[in-house]
């Protein structure tokens, strides 16, 4: 017979390896709906984190089209920051517990890879009045250096729906999303990924 003791081990590791649900998202919303915040200078980009502008949806395995505009107002697509690349997506959330205690591995990952072909962009899938201001904000505070783009929610929908975060999708060269893990990883989870499509 399992007692309370028993259980909470048990909870604990499911909780690890599935990550926040949506349900986490709707409750965080509404609380900060109810939160004032300070507007951004664009209210489209604040450093390293941008709305997402664009977003098709590709067919097969393909990674969705997708862009996002930068500090001088360019627009980047997804396409131009992965060519000749390999990438690896995390779909992500400020209120995400799971998902804040990978940040420090996805950070020392981009660092390591910044001189080769491996490239890594978060998605936040998080909801608030002045949304870039907030995913900013913590960005900063957690050092993020890697580009975050903020979902409107037609990202979430053009990777096929996310069920839970964290989630991460790793893509080749050629633009084909050839794994996804849903729920915490660890660094060395992500080296082996990576390693296994750069060869």
């Amino acid at each position: 017979m399992f007692t309370l003791n028993k259980l909470l081990p048990l909870i604990f590791v499911f909780v690890m390896l599935e990550g926040c649900s949506k349900n986490d998202q709707d409750q965080q919303s509404a609380q900060s709906a109810s939160t004032p915040q300070a507007q951004s200078a664009s209210g489209t980009y604040v450093a390293n984190v941008s709305k997402v502008s664009d977003v098709a949806k590709s067919e097969g395995n393909k990674v969705a089209s997708f862009s996002w505009v930068d500090e001088g107002g360019k627009k980047i697509s997804f396409s131009d920051f992965s060519k000749d690349n390999v990438v690896l997506i995390n779909f992500w959330a400020t209120w995400c517990g799971p998902c804040k205690r990978e940040l420090p591995d996805l950070i020392a990952l981009s660092n390591e890879y910044r001189d080769k072909n491996i490239k890594i962009i978060g998605i936040s899938v998080d909801r608030d009045g002045d949304v870039v201001r907030l995913v900013h904000d913590f960005a900063s505070q957690a050092n993020l250096t890697y580009p975050i783009v903020i979902d409107n929610g037609e990202l979430e929908s053009a990777f096929g729906g996310i069920r839970g975060i964290p989630t991460s999708f790793f893509v080749n060269k050629k633009g084909e999303i050839v794994r996804k893990m849903i729920g915490m990883q660890s660094k060395e989870t992500f080296q082996q990924a990576l390693a296994a499509i750069t060869d």
